[in-house]
């Protein structure tokens, strides 16, 4: 009988060492706080990849928190840093990295992107180039392309058939179908463009030649003659009734998918909003490059946000996000997060991966903004950068609908950026 209860002590024992260590090596994974601002779908998905990251080694464990809308999570971090209490790592939008890192309260990624942290300099080469352009600060990196989306151009087929031209690759082409509609006796635009097009002015003032802002800050031209004449084209385009803007109905994508205009130009990622309306109307929808302005070359500008990490996290903390970050834009996760969220991949092998030929298959409209990830182009970050984005939308709708002096408004932008600047 004692020699059966001495067992039974041993058998006691180990099963007590066996939960006090399965304990001991929960406890000792390093806890990665992650904020974001991922709601509905897009939360199912970022909550899955970090379940399956936190699964798939036991370093560390990344407690993902959903902190509302992105002004609701930035005001979440502000109020953190007064009280001390940041998280690891945060999704930030552009203005949100030159803005905290011009604080100081986010930390440069350089020295923790190492093979040691999981993050390779393959999978750095890996990234699509001009995504890195939009989280440096004074050559350094402050944060890993996340959710991203390119410019696209949806286009209503049976308005062209009915005009009897091609799909437009050049803004000349545009002008050119707004003309053939009038002549087809189809009584509407050959463009729509959201009320705030400033990224479609960038993007046509770079394509004719101007440099915006450049990339060391050192000077801005987005009062030339360069940046003018494509303003002044869209707004001649509008008062011939060859573009509309969304006006009062707050999205252009609502009205295109109504077939109230021929063509739109509106981010990848809104691509779930069209369909709904197109499936409505009944429409033939395809996408397809944005037009090149002038004797310019293909240009799109990237949009979306990203991920970084808290000057105020230990070490230890920001080794287990750098791992995470790496983890998302291994080839299938990245992805599958598209798939899943209705951005684009973040690496060439992402796109190259087999999840994302089957959904180009799937989703033939995604093909187009998948060409565009070749040649995307961030714009260039700069502390302010958010004022000036706003300013400009306001100083583009006086013009279109007060007629305000292109040039002089232009000119407005031009020296705030200075100012941001210190030109």
């Amino acid at each position: 009988m004692k020699k059966i209860i001495n067992l039974l002590a041993v058998f006691v024992l180990a099963v007590a060492s066996l939960f006090s260590l399965t304990s001991v090596s929960a406890q000792e994974k390093v806890k990665v706080t992650f904020w974001h601002a991922m709601n509905g779908p897009h939360q199912e998905a970022i909550t899955e990849l970090v379940k399956q990251f936190n699964e798939s080694q036991d370093q560390y464990e990344v407690v993902e928190q959903n902190q509302g809308e992105y002004d609701t999570l930035n005001q979440k971090v502000l109020g953190a840093v007064v009280s001390n209490e940041l998280p690891t790592m945060s999704q930030l939008t552009p203005s949100n990295i030159t803005d905290y890192a011009g604080e100081g309260i986010l930390t440069p990624l350089d020295d923790l992107l190492t093979d040691e942290n999981g993050f390779s300099q393959a999978l750095m080469d890996d990234i699509y180039p001009g995504f890195m352009a939009g989280v440096k600060m004074d050559d350094q990196i402050y944060a890993i392309p996340f959710s991203k989306s390119v410019r696209l151009m949806f286009v209503n087929k049976d308005l062209l058939d009915k005009a009897g031209v091609e799909v437009p690759k050049t803004w000349d082409e545009v002008k050119a179908l707004g003309d053939a509609l009038k002549e087809a006796g189809v009584d509407k635009p050959a463009m729509g463009l959201e009320n705030g097009f400033s990224m479609e002015l960038e993007t046509m003032a770079r394509q004719n030649g101007a440099t915006w802002i450049a990339e060391d800050l050192s000077s801005t031209d987005i009062a030339s003659d360069k940046a003018v004449e494509p303003m002044q084209f869209l707004k001649d385009l509008i008062d011939q009734g060859y573009a509309r803007t969304a006006g009062e109905d707050g999205y252009m994508s609502g009205p295109f998918s109504q077939g109230e205009s021929a063509l739109y130009i509106g981010s990848s990622a809104g691509i779930p909003y069209v369909l709904p309306g197109v499936e409505e109307s009944g429409m033939t929808l395809e996408t397809a490059e944005i037009p090149v302005y002038g004797e310019g070359e293909a240009l799109t500008l990237f949009a979306g946000n990203d991920l970084g990490i808290f000057e105020s996290a230990t070490d230890e903390e920001k080794a287990g996000a750098v791992a995470f970050m790496a983890y998302l834009l291994e080839a299938d996760n990245t992805a599958t997060w598209a798939t899943k969220s209705g951005y684009l991949p973040i690496t060439k092998s992402g796109t190259d991966s087999e999840i994302w030929k089957k959904y180009l298959e799937e989703n033939p409209y995604v093909e187009a903004a998948t060409k565009e990830l070749e040649y995307g182009q961030s714009q260039v970050p700069y502390v302010g950068s958010g004022e000036v984005f706003n300013e400009l939308n306001t100083v583009i709708e006086d013009i279109v609908l007060n007629d305000a002096d292109v040039k002089e408004s232009l000119q407005s932008i031009e020296d705030l950026v200075k100012g941001h600047l210190g030109l």
